[in-house]
């Protein structure tokens, strides 16, 4: 299924909703962002560290001090 075919299948569902249903269905959309954005972050957090990789805040401070001695 494509996404034209989610978004037609989304908006047919909400034909039949009261705007406070609706509401509710985008304040849980969010929510659901919100929760896996943070598992992204997590994620990419524990990957970094598995794999010994420095991040770009290490690697900027790391070149300031090369240029300040």
């Amino acid at each position: 299924m494509g996404l034209f075919d989610n978004m037609r299948m989304a908006q047919d569902m909400m034909k039949n909703m009261s705007p406070d249903q609706i509401q509710q269905l985008m304040k849980q959309a969010q929510d659901s962002k919100v929760q896996m954005d943070q598992m992204i972050r997590e994620a990419v957090e524990q990957e970094i560290k598995k794999r010994n990789l420095v991040s770009r805040d290490e690697v900027e401070e790391m070149i300031r001090k090369v240029r300040s001695e």
